[in-house]
C-alpha cells in the first residue's frame, strides 16, 4: 500500500472514530462527518450513477446513503472498514430508489448535452448522436464493469482506492477496466469521461450542504410524553441550529454524544434509535433528574 493510500486510510479512521465518539459534541461529530462526505461524495455518486443510470436519482441515492451511514455508524465495528461498509449502503439505497419504479428508458442520456463550442446545427446534431452512442454503449457493460469505469473516470480514483471501496483485489479492478476499454471505443470513453466529470458532486458545495441538512433534520419533529400526553416538544432546524419549543418556551439546543442540551438551563434530552437507525424517542432530564420519556410522533 502506497503512502497516499495509507494516509487516506488513517484520515478515514480518524474521522469515523470522531463521529462514533461518545465524548464528541454534536458539532464535532458533524464536522468529522463533513470530512467523510468530502472524501467519499464523488465515489458514492459514481457508484450510484453506474447502478441507476440516472443523474438525479443517483444524487438522491448517494445523499440518502450518507444520512443512513450517519444513523448507523454505531454498527461499524472497524473504522478502517468504512469504505466497503459505506459502499454496501449506497447499493442498498440504489435498490430502494429503483424498487417499484420504472426508470425512463433514456435515463442514461438524462441531463445537459455535452457543451457545444458553436451554434452550428450540424455540429450539435453530431454531438447529440455521439452522446446517444456513448450512453448506449456504457449501458451494455456488466454492472461490475460499469461501476469500476464510472469510479475511475468520474472520481479519478486510483486502482487501490477503487479496490478498497468495492472490496475486491486490485487485479480484479484492473481486469474490469481493461475489459470495459476493450468493449468500448476510445471516442466513447472520452465522451463518457467528459459527461460524468461535469456532474462530479465535489464541483460545488450543494451536495454536502444537502447531506448536512439531512443530519440535522433527523431530530426535527414532534415528541409526546408518555406520562403527559398533553405536553408536546417540537424540534425545528434553523440553519445549523436546533430549536426546541414546548409549553411556551423556546430553547436553543447543543449536542454531546447522543444528547441534546439546552443553553438556557440544565435540560438534557437523550435520544434513542430503533433498529432501522431512526430516532424513536427521547428521555428528558432536568438538573440530573429524569423527567420522562417522549416518543417521536411526527
Amino acid at each position: 500500500m502506497g503512502r497516499e493510500a495509507i494516509d487516506i486510510v488513517n484520515d478515514t479512521r480518524t474521522l469515523v472514530t470522531k463521529v462514533a465518539s461518545a465524548d464528541a459534541t454534536l458539532r464535532e461529530k458533524h464536522e468529522a462527518f463533513d470530512g467523510l462526505v468530502a472524501a467519499f461524495q464523488d465515489r458514492a455518486y459514481a457508484c450510484a450513477y453506474a447502478v441507476i443510470g440516472d443523474f438525479h436519482l443517483a444524487e438522491d441515492a448517494s445523499q440518502q446513503a450518507f444520512i443512513t451511514a450517519w444513523q448507523k455508524m454505531h454498527q461499524l465495528r472497524e473504522p478502517e472498514a468504512f469504505p466497503g461498509w459505506f459502499r454496501k449502503i449506497v447499493l442498498t439505497e440504489c435498490g430502494r430508489m429503483t424498487r417499484g419504479r420504472r426508470l425512463r428508458t433514456t435515463s442514461l442520456e438524462d441531463g445537459e448535452a455535452i457543451a457545444s463550442i458553436t451554434n452550428d446545427p450540424q455540429r450539435k446534431l453530431e454531438q447529440d448522436e455521439l452522446r446517444k452512442t456513448v450512453f448506449a454503449a456504457i449501458e451494455t457493460l456488466p454492472v461490475n464493469e460499469r461501476i469500476a469505469v464510472t469510479l475511475f473516470y468520474l472520481d479519478e480514483q486510483t486502482h487501490a482506492d477503487i479496490s478498497a471501496f468495492l472490496d475486491v483485489p486490485m487485479t480484479t479492478i484492473a481486469k474490469r477496466l481493461y475489459s470495459a476499454r476493450e468493449r468500448l471505443k476510445g471516442k466513447v470513453m472520452s465522451g463518457f469521461k467528459k459527461k460524468v466529470s461535469s456532474r462530479r458532486p465535489s464541483r460545488s458545495a450543494s451536495f454536502a450542504e444537502k447531506v448536512r441538512a439531512g443530519l440535522y433534520d433527523e431530530y426535527v419533529g414532534r415528541y409526546k410524553f408518555d406520562l403527559r400526553p398533553d405536553l408536546i416538544i417540537t424540534i425545528i432546524r434553523d440553519g445549523d441550529s436546533l430549536i426546541s419549543e414546548a409549553a411556551g418556551q423556546r430553547n436553543v439546543l447543543l449536542g454531546r454524544g447522543k444528547d441534546l442540551t439546552t443553553t438556557e438551563f440544565d435540560g438534557r434530552g437523550k435520544f434513542f434509535r430503533n433498529r432501522r437507525g431512526r430516532i424513536s424517542h427521547v428521555v428528558y432530564y432536568e438538573f440530573g433528574r429524569e423527567m420522562g420519556l417522549a416518543r417521536k410522533i411526527a
